[in-house]
């Protein structure tokens, strides 16, 4: 039927053309409705697979939680040991002595022996508590003691710098005291960062903690603060040569380092030696920024998985020292500090100068778990830009110079002094 614009429509015409406008009208919502519809499944569908593979976590807050790699519940050893563990706590229920029995404790224990099984001394658990210092010991800032720790080889926590102003040092605790001891909790053989985190806590609140010293123990009691972390300190030497001493590689490091470099140009610096002696690492991409502003531009350091993915970090600032240099290393030089020996070795920028470096050459990242713990593991090995592989090895100096327990002068220092004089006197720059 046809319609003429130009004239009323009849009764019948105005009925018939209202049914075919409410006809269309119910198509359009019931077509839209129905596109809704296969939204929303189609959405739930992906969200739902998305939790079912392990992408998408509730956590005990209510937060949503989306990570890039997968991980459930649902099969693996713990599924095959819950039964037995059930068993053993159900067995100590029934006549165990104790009844002040931690249960939260008991299973952050579990948590921490389960990865320890793995063999691997790198991967570990952490407690929500020991997440939370962890990320503040590498942001800078923090409530602590003012004191650069590192794990010794008797499982100790080695004090290599109480800084002056800080509340370690104004205690008593000197450089090279081993502490065994935190309120009088055993932590050798603790993880560093565990450990560390029990040193750590709220400003004013006291910390007692015993060491070794020249095998006598000792006890001390600290009184937490505010520490701003200094990881680098420099003067200038005689002969114009700079010293830049690196305690650790932190989020902070790189504008302090730079800072440094710059000042003793303004000084007149025409050599420079780099001291990475007893810096237990850092964060890589500190290293790499730092080596960034060394190095000319080029390949840093790779990485490489277990199934042979590479990853590699490049310099490309245009930025470069072209100074004599020489960087001192020895047995507790670890991680990202041979990150920086290897690749200035690599690119012959400097000469090393020390003894031979602890030999960490793997990679390990932290994976937060909705209830506020993390695991780190380790998901790859380094090498330098040559392919060096330091892992178990570490990285060995081009000049080896032995520092004795009994001397009475830095020789290594001495040793890298004598190679820029030399370097300097026969105005050869690198």
């Amino acid at each position: 039927m046809e319609y003429d614009n130009n004239r009323p429509f009849s009764g019948e015409e105005a009925v018939h053309r209202q049914k075919k406008k409410s006809g269309l009208g119910k198509g359009i919502v019931i077509g839209v409705l129905a596109t809704l519809v296969v939204i929303v499944i189609a959405v739930s569908g992906v969200l739902t697979a998305f939790v079912r593979q392990g992408y998408i976590h509730i956590g005990t807050n209510g937060q949503i939680y989306v990570q890039d790699v997968g991980t459930t519940d649902e099969d693996g050893i713990g599924t095959k040991v819950e039964g037995k563990l059930n068993a053993l706590d159900s067995l100590l229920q029934s006549g165990f002595y104790f009844d002040d029995v931690d249960d939260e404790k008991a299973a952050d224990n579990i948590f921490k022996a389960y990865l320890e099984a793995y063999g691997d001394k790198y991967t570990v658990y952490y407690t929500p508590d020991e997440y939370k210092s962890l990320m503040e010991s590498t942001s800078g800032t923090f409530y602590g003691i003012g004191a650069v720790c590192q794990k010794a080889d008797d499982g100790s926590i080695l004090i290599s710098e109480a800084y002056e102003d800080a509340p370690a040092y104004k205690a008593g605790i000197r450089n090279g005291d081993k502490v065994i001891k935190v309120n009088g909790e055993d932590i050798t053989g603790m993880d560093l960062a565990v450990a560390v985190a029990l040193i750590k806590g709220e400003k004013g609140t006291d910390v007692n903690l015993t060491v070794i010293r020249n095998s006598e123990e000792k006890n001390f009691t600290v009184t937490r603060d505010k520490i701003n972390v200094k990881t680098v300190s420099y003067h200038m030497m005689d002969n114009n040569t700079g010293y830049i001493y690196v305690t650790q590689f932190d989020d902070v490091t790189t504008e302090q380092f730079k800072a440094a470099v710059d000042d003793l140009h303004n000084q007149g610096m025409e050599g420079l030696i780099i001291d990475i002696r007893n810096n237990p690492g850092g964060v890589l991409t500190t290293v790499v920024d730092m080596l960034d502003y060394i190095l000319p531009n080029g390949l840093i350091v790779y990485t490489e998985t277990k199934d042979g993915k590479k990853t590699e970090y490049s310099g490309s600032d245009g930025h470069e020292i072209n100074i004599p240099m020489a960087v001192l290393v020895n047995g507790n030089s670890a991680s990202a500090s041979e990150i920086f020996a290897g690749a200035m070795q690599d690119y012959q920028k400097a000469q090393i100068i020390g003894t031979q470096t602890f030999g960490k050459g793997i990679v390990q990242t932290i994976r937060q778990l909705t209830d506020g713990s993390a695991v780190k593991y380790t998901i790859a090995k380094y090498f330098t830009p040559k392919g060096q592989d330091i892992h178990g090895k570490g990285v060995t100096p081009d000049q080896v110079v032995e520092l004795p327990d009994d001397a009475t002068e830095d020789v290594q220092l001495n040793a890298a002094i004598e190679y820029i004089n030399g370097r300097l006197g026969s105005g050869q720059a690198e």
